[in-house]
């Protein structure tokens, strides 16, 4: 059973059709027993053994469904029928299922099924199966929500293959054999029935054997070819498909230049696509494609048929035509298999960039593996395709192979990219500059919520830092509000968590678009972020979902992808500690958990692991619950992780060792406050002391961008004129400070006479405050409020504005300093460099209202960031100095103690390539100002004390 294909019919509960459209063998008649079997109310069933044109059996099939006794006489006719249907007043929803229904070929019938479908009551449901669509008019405005299921949904997945050998079968294969097994069928359903048939009871190696050769020549497989698809077609037909197999992509063109036939050619292949005799156009009749399965019985009939030496002439045909369109790729492929290895060589040294950003997978079942070894781009094409099966320490390899194998330098400058972007995940400091991935990667290490904080415009690296630290209310906030479209592994990452939060709130959408983003990453090429979304299944609570996730890390674990199986086991360990399944959290699973974290360098995650470790801890009551909590409590804080001092304050609750409720912590942190309760074992409020929070009333920000939040409500600006805009934005800049009057006119109507401006400004406050309180009576605005002659953004209690909270942060950190405190300065200077999150009011560019204040709000984030670093630095903390200084240069790229600190930092860490990395980079800042040169050099440390982070960790 396949859950995604459930659930795209589960749709049909709120329609009147569903269809299923694919090629003989495709599993469609499996997928309609076993979506029956799921139906809640009656089921009828009408397999249609014969082609047919008449009407009446199909009318025979809807008085099947009528409730009580059976009709008795004549069949009634359409109208009448319709009548019956109308006149039952309640009724179980029923399912009629119509197998096979492309043997049904006349108008009457197709005109019947269109007319009851349209008008049937809402308890009657249809779902037919066929290779063809029927001939009735979706476009009908009741059928315009017909649910539909095709050969692509229906084609077996690489992963779905493994679960099928070995859970149903009984004979699984390693997870490279199930992949090339489903590749060279194209996950066709009855391919892998045959070749079950054609190995059942063989040694593993022998069924290995038989994967590696598979060619089209199965005497399984070429007979139900022939029985379900060929034996259908006119003779025409038949040589047609035989002689035009060597192309992968078929065109009318194409096909004319190599058989010479003009005319003939475009409607041999829109019979073909209409029969779905394995034939099919994704783009509306340009191009047509076999079916791969189809192909390679093709291409063995037209061995047989013209010789092996007659066969290679027709390819190297074929590749001529295709290299002299411009189709080179799929040109030297046709070369291959005309075994022309000195073309095909020629055209993989001309395609280059080409040939590699396709990937290896195309060339695997043309190319000897001598050849794919010894081309450095076929090498590079490998090393990615390592890289997309998160097989890191394979993928370094091949890059540094194919990178020392090109003499030309943009080449292995294209190897060393991709090898630093593998090698970011391994543990270590290296990583690809400018790369969102850098910044990803350092959230997993220390002080997710900065990182988070400094990568404006980057709404994975955000959702993901506010993840990690915990903070699910703005990693929400941080992402876009309709689904991503990008198909690059960023936006595919969106997406996930998109589907992620849809699935934890219970939303069938959630799955519809878990199910899309799994598609899409296999055809991205990305089997870890195919993996990554089964394992999130687990979200919604259910066993199957578990069982998956279980699924993943086993077949991680046997990949090599060591993240993978990291946050599979995260996901599972997560979702357990929460209460949503049967299972209970296992203190030996987060132990695991634990040192899988840890050894891939990701601090954040272990911290994580650690709180799952007290929790499970806490739950089952062992005597080291408490010394788990104070671990967690201390490790959360090095790394500044707050979401995890949360877990230990619930865990603390639930082991007797704290008595106060950890819900307010968690409305502070952003945090769930059921999952928090959950945690700390707080059932029905008897153990808790607050209420649930309320959202914020009001939420300004200026930094990065302008937002404004009334409680759950984000507003929408463009429905109020420029001006208005401008004016909110000007009064949210004071942060609730009084505002004059001629300071508004200045800024907004400099230009106009006193007496116009002032009007303007009256009705322009006007509007705002009627698009800010839409329905609130005249002169009682409490968010826009005068005194005198100035006028003021009034936050009510409860209400936040980046701006006031940065300001209260330094005022704070100033105290402390001067104090000599410098722990009590820590935490607000962290808070004030968070809440910078970029140039103040960016969309307003050079006012002149705003240019001043943006340049003072800027030099002090950056003067809070160096206080930060240096004060990291004196307490031991060296990663969060790196991190602090990082985003100072951003802030500042001329502030000099930044770079001096970023430099001693890294040099402190024990990262000397790092460390002269940045001061190479402030030398390139020094002499682009043109106030030194040559480069000068930073003073080394006399003395480097290197840091072991990991150990710092540990120790904490």
């Amino acid at each position: 059973m396949r859950p995604r294909l459930l659930d795209e019919l589960a749709g049909i509960t709120k329609a009147r059709l569903g269809l299923v459209v694919a090629p003989a063998g495709a599993g469609k008649t499996t997928l309609l027993a076993q979506y029956a079997a799921t139906w809640s109310g009656p089921v009828r069933w009408w397999q249609i053994e014969r082609a047919s044109t008449a009407a009446n059996p199909l009318v025979d099939a809807f008085v099947s469904c009528i409730p009580g006794p059976r009709l008795r006489g004549p069949l009634p006719d359409t109208d009448a029928l319709l009548d019956t249907f109308r006149s039952v007043r309640t009724a179980a929803a029923t399912l009629l299922v119509i197998d096979d229904i492309h043997l049904l070929s006349g108008r009457d019938a197709w005109a019947v099924l269109e007319k009851v479908v349209s008008g049937a009551p809402a308890w009657l449901h249809v779902l037919c199966a066929g290779r063809r669509m029927p001939d009735v008019n979706l476009s009908r405005f009741e059928l315009a929500d017909t649910c539909l299921v095709d050969a692509e949904q229906l084609r077996f997945r690489s992963w779905e293959v493994e679960d099928l050998l070995r859970d149903v079968y009984r004979e699984p294969l390693p997870p490279d054999d199930a992949a090339a097994l489903t590749r060279r069928i194209r996950g066709w359903a009855a391919g892998l029935h045959l070749f079950h048939l054609s190995t059942r009871g063989q040694p593993l190696a022998e069924r290995r054997q038989t994967v590696a050769a598979l060619d089209g020549r199965s005497a399984l497989t070429r007979a139900y070819l022939a029985r379900t698809v060929l034996a259908e077609l006119p003779v025409e037909l038949r040589q047609f498909l035989v002689r035009t197999c060597v192309f992968e992509v078929l065109t009318p063109h194409r096909c004319e230049g190599l058989l010479g036939n003009p005319g003939t050619s475009r409607l041999h292949l829109e019979e073909l696509e209409r029969r779905r005799a394995f034939t099919c156009s994704p783009d509306g009749g340009r191009t047509y494609r076999y079916h791969e399965v189809l192909r390679a019985h093709l291409t063995v009939t037209l061995a047989e048929e013209i010789g092996d030496d007659g066969a290679r002439a027709w390819h190297a045909r074929a590749a001529a035509l295709l290299a002299a369109e411009g189709a080179e790729l799929e040109a030297a492929r046709a070369y291959a298999r005309a075994e022309d290895w000195t073309a095909v060589r020629g055209l993989l040294a001309k395609l280059g960039t080409r040939a590699a950003d396709e990937g290896v997978e195309p060339w695997r079942d043309v190319l000897p593996d001598w050849l794919v070894a010894e081309d450095p781009w076929l090498m590079l094409a490998e090393g990615r395709h390592l890289l997309g099966r998160g097989q890191l320490l394979a993928a370094v390899r091949h890059l540094r192979a194919a990178e020392d194998s090109f003499s030309d330098e943009r080449a292995r400058s294209r190897c060393r990219f991709t090898r630093r972007l593998a090698a970011t995940w391994l543990p270590g400091r290296v990583a690809v500059t400018g790369h969102y991935s850098a910044s990803l990667r350092e959230a997993t290490r220390h002080h997710p919520t900065l990182v988070a904080a400094g990568t404006a415009g980057e709404p994975l690296v955000q959702a993901v830092g506010y993840l990690l630290a915990g903070n699910v209310a703005e990693a929400y906030r941080s992402l876009p509000l309709e689904a991503a479209e990008d198909a690059e592994a960023a936006g595919l990452g969106v997406r996930l968590l998109q589907a992620c939060w849809g699935l934890a709130a219970g939303s069938h959408d959630g799955r519809q678009q878990l199910g899309e983003v799994m598609a899409a990453a296999e055809r991205a090429g990305l089997p870890w972020l195919t993996r990554m979304a089964r394992a999130a299944a687990a979200l919604d609570g259910s066993a199957r979902g578990s069982a998956e996730a279980r699924a993943v890390v086993r077949e991680c674990d046997r990949e090599g992808d060591r993240w993978g199986a990291a946050l599979a086991r995260a996901v599972l360990c997560l979702v357990h500690s929460a209460g949503r399944t049967v299972e209970t959290a296992d203190v030996t699973e987060a132990g695991e958990l634990l040192g899988h974290c840890r050894d891939l360098d990701a601090g954040v995650l272990e911290v994580w692991a650690q709180a799952l470790v007290a929790l499970t801890s806490a739950a089952a009551g062992l005597p080291d619950a408490e010394l788990e909590v104070r671990r967690t409590e201390g490790m959360a804080r090095s790394a500044g992780v707050p979401g995890a001092r949360v877990a230990a304050a619930a865990a603390a609750v639930r082991c007797g060792l704290a008595d106060t409720d950890p819900r307010p912590l968690a409305a502070q942190f952003g945090m769930p406050l059921g999952l928090v309760a959950g945690w700390a074992g707080i059932d029905g409020g008897k153990r808790a002391r607050v209420t649930e929070p309320v959202p914020v009333p009001v939420e300004v920000h200026c930094f990065g961008g302008f937002r404004m939040r009334l409680r759950d409500r984000v507003l929408d600006l463009s429905a109020v004129k420029p001006r208005t805009r401008t004016a909110l934005r000007l009064l949210a800049m004071y942060a609730g400070r009084p505002v004059h009057r001629e300071t508004m006119i200045e800024a907004l109507w400099g230009d106009l006479n006193p007496t116009a401006a002032t009007h303007n400004l009256h009705v322009t406050l006007s509007s705002l405050r009627g698009f800010l309180e839409p329905g609130g009576r005249r002169g009682e605005s409490g968010l826009v409020t005068r005194s005198g002659d100035a006028y003021r953004l009034a936050l009510p209690d409860g209400g936040y504005s980046d701006i006031a909270d940065f300001a209260s942060a330094l005022t704070e950190a100033r105290r402390a300093r001067l104090g000599d405190d410098v722990t009590a300065a820590l935490d607000p200077l962290r808070r004030a460099v968070l809440a910078y999150a970029g140039d103040l009011l960016p969309e307003d560019g050079p006012a002149e209202w705003v240019v001043h204040e943006r340049e003072a709000l800027r030099l002090q984030a950056a003067e809070a960031a160096v206080g930060l670093a240096t004060m990291a630095l004196a307490c031991g903390r060296v990663e969060e100095a790196v991190t602090a200084a990082e985003r100072c240069v951003q802030i500042d790229r001329y502030c000099d103690p930044g770079w001096r600190l970023l430099a001693d930092a890294f040099d402190m860490l024990g990262n000397p390539a790092t460390a002269a990395r940045a001061r190479r980079d402030y030398a390139d800042v020094l002499a682009s100002l043109d106030r030194l040169a040559p480069r000068p050099e930073l003073p080394r440390p006399r003395s480097p004390a290197p840091v072991a982070h990991r150990a710092t960790r540990s120790s904490a």
